[in-house]
């Protein structure tokens, strides 16, 4: 025999021997995977047993029926209209909401699946209605916190209610104070007001000789002169103080001086006035002389004179011409 002839019978023989081996794993394979196959099966069938040992029991027990399937299904319902009214009526658990809301839907869809099926898995369905009720717990809670936020809300806005007619009250008050300090103001304004007395108005005429006397003819009339006693007032305060007098033609026509004359009386009116005169007071009874002089001839009739300090009127008087 030669050596090439061996070598090839040695090969043949390695190759069968390699296929035993992995005739024989392949074999011990297909066993392991027919035990774990029926294992399994063993375990599926175990499980479908129970599953039918539980429906039944749930069905003897009337824990379940198509009707209380079909309950459980407008319960869902009511529940996810529950849900979408604490929604609109609240947003601080608007994110929660959503959340249950969405698993109110699921289970919904769980329940349609089931019932398409021609066989009612019972089991599944009380796993269902478990959730079910845990959702409804969940829902009665944000019902309770919602009220409670509501209770509050209410009591918040009562105070603010309350205090808001406290502050009005006070507002209100406030402002009675100010009208009644602003009266009490105008009243010491008032009193504070000088007061003319002893008013004594005469026309007077000036000679070429520069002599004044006075007159009650109208055509020799060059000057009217205004003197009066400024009473004494403590209210006052001391100071300089300007007199005005307004002379007013039988015509009610005020006679204006050469540059104008204008106040603001105390209406918030603008007066002309037709002379003036700046004296220093001193809150004791002063004497004063104000003349106005005439720029254009007038004619005869009655005159008023009136005096003004201030704003305010603090006398009168009249004189006639002829």
């Amino acid at each position: 025999m030669s050596v090439p002839t061996t070598k090839k019978r040695n090969f043949s023989i390695l190759i069968i021997l390699l296929l035993l081996i992995a005739i024989g794993y392949l074999g011990y394979f297909i066993s392991k995977l027919n035990n774990l196959n029926h294992d399994i099966s063993k375990e599926i069938s175990g499980l479908i047993e129970e599953n039918k040992e539980m429906n039944q029991i749930l069905i003897n027990e009337q824990v379940f029926s198509d009707s209380k399937n079909n309950d459980l299904k407008s319960n869902l319902k009511l529940m996810l209209q529950s849900y979408d009214s604490l929604e609109q009526s609240n947003t601080m658990v608007l994110d929660s909401i959503d959340i249950q809301r969405n698993k109110i839907q699921d289970l919904m869809n769980k329940v349609e699946k089931l019932n398409t099926k021609s066989k009612r898995n019972w089991r599944e369905i009380y796993k269902l209605q478990k959730e079910a009720e845990t959702l409804r717990g969940i829902m009665k809670g944000y019902i309770q916190t919602i009220d409670s936020l509501n209770t509050l809300n209410v009591n918040l806005s009562n105070t603010l209610t309350e205090k808001n007619k406290t502050l009005n009250k006070v507002n209100k008050q406030n402002e009675q104070f100010k009208e009644e300090n602003q009266a009490l103001q105008d009243k010491v304004a008032i009193g504070a007001v000088l007061q003319a007395g002893n008013i004594n108005v005469s026309a007077i005429r000036i000679r070429s000789s520069g002599n004044q006397s006075e007159t009650t003819r109208a055509s020799k009339t060059n000057m009217i002169k205004t003197c009066c006693s400024l009473i004494e007032n403590k209210l006052t305060p001391t100071g300089d103080k300007t007199i005005y007098i307004k002379v007013i033609d039988n015509n009610n026509t005020v006679l204006k001086s050469k540059e104008p004359i204008i106040i603001k009386t105390s209406t918030n009116e603008n007066a002309d006035m037709s002379a003036k005169r700046t004296i220093n007071y001193q809150n004791e009874t002063t004497d004063i002389c104000v003349y106005y002089d005439i720029l254009e001839p007038i004619g005869s009739g009655n005159f008023k004179v009136e005096l003004y300090s201030e704003g305010y009127l603090i006398g009168k008087s009249s004189f006639a011409l002829r």
